[in-house]
């Protein structure tokens, strides 16, 4: 009875593994060039994302709308004036509640229609105005195709939701842009096949790009009260109201992978087991590499776990505007991913380090989850927005995660202490680790860290990283975080805001003043680093496609 049940359990779910398959080699298997937009489409499309988020980060809503401004202000100074002083206008209750970090929702909203609005009219009457320009442009000066450019170029602005939610409208205006542009002339090559500029062609090609410009983003434009904020030409006849816009990140998102990988070290592998016959662990590699465990944006984004733990470890480049402090962390809880899910507040977090993740319990970086299978399925459902996962497919990722081993270190012996081959000054640095400090109520460094095992404790401390939510509130309490591999995951703390090790130890020192010496400082880092290292954290080459042709067949023994 139990083996029938097996059976066809296997049988139900070959449909899925070859859809996660395909994911898994569908989804970033290339490196992604950063898009290239002219500046002021640049900061109106990351604000455009970022006004569409709750939180809203104004910080950089105000930055990118001062870039608009600028680039506004060189076509047309009074009208960009107007267009930063509305801007002001609009941001300053946001800013003024609590200094814009939480904001309320009935703030947030008015603020963030009315900067949308305004930008959406700023960049159509920019494009406006350059292609008045080309027309106004005197024969054989060569302006008219600079204009033209130029007005091109500010129209990639709304092509994106032009193009999923009007067809029809984005064909006719990218035929009229190619009637301009040949209307505009042509220099020929060497004097050869030279076409002059012909104003009246010209004038009849680009009308119907200004007359759709001009009535879908900019007489009285106006969008409904409620996120996401895109412009759709919801005033053309050929609009479709119920076209669904992909997802699309602003500029300055990066979800490519680091080169070289890092070397991923899987226990079963280590130990010589037949990667074809752990079926179970090949169902969880194959499902920590699909996006399609996930739900939407991350699933048409191409995002799976892989994205942001490459190879079991970190991934440093990943970055997303509004949703990064820095690269290599995000805020998951945001409304983006998972808005059933969002907690309203910005709280970006740098991506740990998964390697010997069955030895950290417990889990998240406030240690709010004592099950990794509970946190894996948190991390689906909760952080980027996926269906209820199917208990095979839980018990082989949880199967999969359990195989990740920490690096080798020579430098460490079974016990945790520096052996032989530590240098002098990680040696010193190893007894004022050890040592206790009167200002840590007696405490060490190696009392949370403890060495012998694998440098946790399995709880949850204040050590003072970030600010309570109010005063004397017991919020600030973050699980103790492994120093096994330290050197390869900067940067450092929960939010990622400590760049180096040595940034690290003169945190500690000047919060809970320990008294250590620029020369203890540097022995204590010493000594983080040794016990940090590993040996061969990173493969020996760039070229991947061998070591993707393996992972294949991996995946095909399922």
């Amino acid at each position: 009875m139990r083996i029938s049940t097996i059976h066809k359990r296997t049988w139900a779910l070959r449909p899925l593994a070859a859809v996660l398959l395909m994911a898994s080699f569908g989804a970033n298997a290339h490196v992604v060039p950063p898009e290239s937009f002219h500046p002021a489409v640049e900061a109106y499309r990351r604000a455009m994302f970022t006004l569409s988020l709750n939180p809203v980060r104004w910080d950089l809503v105000k930055a990118d709308t001062h870039r608009i401004g600028e680039q506004y202000s060189s076509v047309a100074a009074a009208p960009a004036e107007r267009y930063l002083s509305d801007i002001q206008e609009a941001l300053a209750p946001v800013l003024a509640a609590n200094g814009g970090m939480v904001t309320p929702s009935s703030l947030r909203i008015v603020a963030a229609k009315r900067v949308f609005e305004r930008s959406t009219e700023a960049l159509a009457h920019m494009l406006l105005l350059q292609l008045e320009a080309a027309q106004d442009s005197m024969p054989d000066s060569g302006s008219a195709g600079k204009s033209l450019s130029e007005a091109r170029q500010l129209w990639e602005a709304f092509t994106h939701e032009v193009k999923a939610a009007d067809p029809d409208g984005f064909r006719e205006v990218g035929l009229a842009w190619l009637r301009a542009s040949t209307a505009s002339g042509s220099k020929g090559i060497s004097g050869i096949g030279e076409v002059a500029f012909d104003h009246e062609q010209f004038r009849a090609a680009s009308a119907p790009i200004t007359e759709y410009v001009r009535e879908n983003f900019f007489e009285d434009y106006s969008v409904p009260a409620s996120p996401p904020f895109q412009p759709l030409p919801r005033r053309s006849g050929t609009f479709k109201p119920h076209a669904i816009v992909p997802p699309k990140l602003p500029p300055g998102s990066n979800l490519n992978k680091q080169l070289p990988r890092p070397r991923q070290i899987l226990n079963m592998v280590t130990m010589g087991v037949d990667e074809s016959e752990t079926i179970l662990i090949a169902l969880g590699d194959m499902a920590f590499d699909s996006p399609f465990i996930f739900g939407e944006p991350a699933r048409s984004l191409g995002i799976s776990c892989n994205t942001c733990h490459n190879k079991g470890v970190t991934n440093p480049n990943v970055f997303i505007p509004a949703l990064s402090t820095r690269p290599g962390g995000l805020d998951v809880s945001s409304s983006y991913f998972a808005p059933h899910a969002n907690n309203g507040h910005f709280d970006a977090l740098d991506t740990p380090d998964l390697r010997g993740i069955r030895f950290l319990a417990p889990y998240g970086r406030n240690g709010r989850f004592t099950s990794l299978r509970e946190f894996t399925r948190n991390v689906i459902v909760n952080e980027f927005n996926g269906a209820e996962p199917d208990p095979m497919l839980m018990d082989g990722m949880i199967a999969y995660l359990n195989e990740f081993d920490f690096l080798p270190n020579p430098l460490l012996n079974p016990d945790g202490t520096l052996a032989g081959g530590a240098t002098a000054a990680a040696k010193r640095g190893e007894k004022l680790f050890v040592r206790p400090y009167a200002k840590m109520n007696g405490m060490s460094c190696a009392t949370c860290h403890d060495p012998s095992n694998n440098f946790v404790d399995g709880k949850r401390h204040d050590i003072g990283s970030f600010p309570p939510s109010e005063p004397h509130s017991r919020d600030r309490t973050l699980d103790t975080p492994t120093l096994l591999g330290i050197v390869y995951s900067a940067p450092y703390f929960h939010d990622g805001s400590l760049p180096t090790l040595l940034a690290v130890s003169e945190w500690f020192n000047d919060e809970h003043k320990l008294g250590l010496s620029s020369a203890e400082l540097g022995e204590l880092t010493a000594y983080l680093e040794a016990v940090g290292s590993g040996t061969d954290a990173m493969e020996d080459t760039l070229y991947t496609l061998e070591a993707e042709l393996e992972e294949f067949k991996f995946f095909l023994s399922t």
